[in-house]
């Protein structure tokens, strides 16, 4: 399994006379299925944190979809409870 970083878009919030405010990270995944393959937000921090690290990158796009799983789960799981009468 893996996940590549194919592009770095930064966010500029506040216009693009100040600094940046964040970044979505483009990825594609091979050997399993990442949902939609949506870009992931991350923070400024984040991104300055991780960003000479590949890995760092990559284990953010996996925790952004798991957090997305969970509470897609946690969406059906409570759907589901609301049909048992």
């Amino acid at each position: 399994m893996r996940v590549t970083i194919t592009g770095i878009n930064f966010k500029f919030d506040e216009g693009y006379n100040v600094e940046y405010t964040g970044a979505e990270l483009q990825y594609i995944t091979t050997g399993f299925k990442a949902g939609d393959n949506q870009p992931v937000e991350i923070t400024k921090e984040q991104y300055e944190e991780n960003k000479s690290n590949p890995n760092g990158l990559r284990a953010l796009v996996v925790e952004k979809k798991l957090d997305e799983a969970n509470a897609y789960l946690d969406e059906l799981n409570t759907y589901k409870d609301s049909l048992q009468g």
